[in-house]
């Protein structure tokens, strides 16, 4: 609600602690993997999908913690810039609190795949903010794969608050990215239903196409979404490769 995914071809990108690709349904569809998670929504007769990442936001946090105490998430989001789009072929499984979509695996670890003795701490940050939004890539191709338009991405959270990262987002996801005037989240979306409630909106688009504005937007750039098309079969093809070693120890 507070981003206004209550209409088709919207979805929403939260970058928080955890990971969220929402979108909104017309009606039910599943995934029968289970790997995304239908549900009813707000708005009344409809339904919305999401998949998550488990380890978003708290990738980068707990690089910030453990390897760079007293380091701002600007300044590390400024030295990852310095790094070229794919890390120099070093990736990120951000699977520090096992993963939800796609794996559904509480096994899985996370790490970094590909350290050479050229690597730089920049590669080791912008590999982390690479592979949190490869999982996302992951997440959205799956609600795609349903059926599911997807026109643009409004992006929100701590990660959104990047504009960095907001390229990096539509490089890899491959879409236009959007910011809202309100980044109020949950608390915006529950004022708005009030708002409906009380007659003020005769339904719920109504209300959210009147009070939720687009103010910045960032499209895919073609040489470096074509880096990280590439990018992304190779990271999809880490976690069967090492899922035999989950779990032993």
């Amino acid at each position: 609600m507070g981003n206004g995914i209550v209409e088709p071809g919207i979805v929403s990108c939260t970058l928080g602690t955890s990971g969220v690709v929402f979108a909104h349904m017309q009606k039910p569809s599943y995934d029968v993997a289970g790997r995304v998670h239908t549900f009813c929504h707000a708005v009344a007769g409809a339904w919305h999908v999401m998949g998550v990442t488990q380890g978003a936001g708290l990738s980068l946090q707990w690089f910030r913690n453990q390897l760079a105490p007293g380091v701002s998430y600007d300044q590390l989001t400024a030295e990852a810039a310095t790094a070229p789009a794919g890390s120099q072929g070093l990736f990120w499984l951000p699977y520090l609190m096992g993963e939800r979509t796609p794996h559904l695996d509480a096994t899985a670890r996370g790490g970094w795949i590909g350290v050479t003795a050229k690597h730089t701490r920049a590669d080791l940050i912008r590999a982390v903010i690479e592979g949190v939004t490869y999982s996302q890539k992951d997440c959205l191709d799956i609600i795609e794969g349903m059926g599911v338009p997807v026109a643009s991405v409004r992006a929100s959270g701590g990660g959104a608050n990047s504009l960095f990262w907001r390229q990096l987002l539509a490089d890899i996801l491959n879409k236009r990215v959007v910011t809202l005037a309100s980044q109020e989240g949950s608390a915006f979306g529950a004022a708005l239903l009030a708002l409906v409630g009380t007659g003020a909106y005769q339904n719920v688009p109504e209300c959210c196409r009147a009070v939720i504005h687009e103010v910045e937007s960032v499209q895919p750039r073609a040489e470096e979404a074509a880096v990280y098309a590439a990018g992304h079969a190779i990271y999809r093809s880490l976690y069967p490769a090492l899922k035999p070693f989950y779990g032993m120890v």
